[in-house]
């Protein structure tokens, strides 16, 4: 059964989302305070197809009980709190020192065994450094040190402002992590209405030169964009244009909806809430005379058999987040500007994404059959089964995507020419080689810019089919057990002040113990 917290006492109630005039509420049904509602998603039809792109999952009837949840989950990302304090102390932020009325910076040690327990997971999630703002700490670059001593991929989230000193932007990025950085458009109004002054605005695009100025590989730099009505919800041009200009660095960008989990008896903001669809819908006005369809991040997982025949690489449908959560476009740069992946696609993403889902069945259904068929089990004796349905599925995957591609527009050349490119272009691919050279070289498509969008979530909005399904979590050690735990991300606000209280307040008794 799915459930919702009640908006009067929080408590998790039944629920389901309904829709009424093309829009999505979702109803919560207390015992105690009657039925409830709170507005999701502007537009039921893009809400709803994505659900179609779903597999079954088994649910499990979540009780929302995060902090002693034993229910086991594949995560792709962990995030990790290394202090609250922060430069810039956002109104809109719920995990720094005015937030939670507490500092919380463990030490060193603290980080040490949480990455231990981590790295046991198979496969290891990426750790993502987050805060606060991490970039306040003085030793940020030894717990880095220490993800990469327990083997494990890390990502820093920052607002940037320390990027602004060259020399310590060329030490973070001489770490060679990812960097995640905020930055929500070229409006100062945006920075005095969220962020609280807008000074910052001119600290954040000098920290974006000084890491472009240092020549930041590509791949390293990802933007996250907070979005909110009657602010900036019209930048997604801007933000294109932005990115285009950086296209040889920048090819990530992650649009946040805007989180309402501030106290509006403290801050009296209380705009629209901007749900992911309308940001759909803001991508799609962007690119005039084109309909765009934005997919479930976790697609990819739903390819089961796909990913098991062709990459032996085992996959649950479990490791990708709800259908309704996370949601990906791609656009395409034509070397002027980004064009919708559309424009070279003989139908909708859609068609695409069914047709796939449609193969992966189909490839799985012919590995069972061969596990107890005449020919599978001829070809087993000779250990050719596992290669001959290798081969099968690359070539019906790759006539699946030729024939949904409007090849002629996408090759380079006139004439004679676009059939030497086209030709070219086949060859490196069977022969494996680099696909971005090729593609630059014999294509039309000079870059890409993948669009995810994040539903960083408040209370009122949240649902336990999302949390048992989600991949990515807030990871601390339990001062008591020293064990990792793992609260889903969008549910960490209704657990964060207990838990992180708890921890700085045991290193602070610890502290007082070693000085007495």
């Amino acid at each position: 059964m799915n459930k919702a917290f009640c908006d009067t006492c929080l408590t998790a109630v039944p629920a389901e989302p309904v829709e009424r005039d093309g829009r999505i509420f979702l109803q919560k049904h207390c015992p105690k305070c009657g039925t409830k509602e709170t507005y999701i998603s502007s537009d039921a039809a893009r809400y709803f197809s994505k659900r179609k792109l779903d597999v079954e999952f088994d649910y499990r009837s979540c009780k929302a009980e995060c902090q002693s949840c034993t229910h086991g989950q594949q995560l792709r990302f962990a995030f990790v709190n290394v202090t609250n304090r922060c430069n810039m102390n956002c109104p809109i932020c719920f995990d720094n020192v005015p937030g939670l009325g507490f500092s919380f910076e463990p030490p060193l040690e603290y980080f040490d065994k949480l990455f231990a327990d981590i790295a046991q997971l198979n496969p290891s999630p990426t750790i993502c450094i987050f805060g606060g703002e991490p970039t306040v700490r003085e030793d940020l670059f030894d717990i880095i040190a220490l993800t990469k001593k327990h083997g494990l991929r890390a990502r820093v989230y920052t607002n940037g402002m320390k990027l602004a000193d060259e020399e310590y932007c060329r030490k973070l990025l001489a770490t060679r992590t990812q960097v995640y950085l905020s930055y929500d458009g070229s409006n100062p109004e945006m920075y005095e209405k969220l962020r609280g002054s807008a000074k910052f605005l001119e600290l954040k695009q000098k920290g974006v030169d000084n890491m472009l100025k240092q020549g930041i590989k590509r791949g390293k730099l990802a933007l996250v964009w907070v979005l909110s009505h009657g602010l900036n919800d019209q930048s997604i041009p801007e933000l294109l244009e932005f990115c285009h200009e950086r296209r040889e660095t920048i090819t990530d960008v992650y649009l946040t909806t805007l989180c309402h989990a501030w106290d509006t008896t403290k801050w009296a903001f209380t705009p629209d809430r901007i749900t992911t669809e309308d940001v759909e819908r803001l991508t799609e006005k962007a690119f005039p005379g084109y309909k765009i369809n934005f997919l479930p991040l976790g697609l990819m997982t739903q390819l089961t058999a796909l990913n098991e025949v062709i990459a032996r690489k085992t996959t649950r449908p479990s490791y990708g987040a709800h259908p309704n959560c996370e949601s990906v476009y791609y656009a395409l740069s034509d070397g002027e500007k980004y064009v919708p992946i559309e424009h070279y696609l003989k139908g909708t993403t859609v068609d695409l994404a069914e047709g796939m889902l449609n193969l992966s069945a189909r490839v799985g259904a012919r590995r069972e059959r061969w596990k107890a068929g005449v020919l599978g089990r001829v070809l087993g004796a000779v250990r050719l089964r596992n290669f001959v349905q290798k081969v099968i599925a690359i070539t019906a995957t790759a006539t699946f995507i030729t024939s949904r591609i409007r090849l002629f527009r996408l090759v380079e050349g006139r004439g004679p020419a676009k059939l030497w490119h086209l030709l070219m272009l086949g060859a490196k691919l069977a022969f494996r080689r680099p696909i971005r050279p090729a593609l630059q070289r014999h294509t039309r498509v000079k870059g890409h810019l993948m669009v995810a969008i994040l539903p960083l979530e408040d209370t009122q909005v949240l649902e336990t089919n999302r949390l048992e399904r989600c991949p990515t979590a807030q990871a601390y050690l339990d001062p008591k057990t020293q064990t990792a735990r793992f609260v889903p991300l969008c549910a960490w606000k209704l657990h964060n002040k207990k838990v992180l209280r708890e921890i700085a307040d045991y290193y602070a008794e610890s502290q007082v113990s070693k000085s007495g």
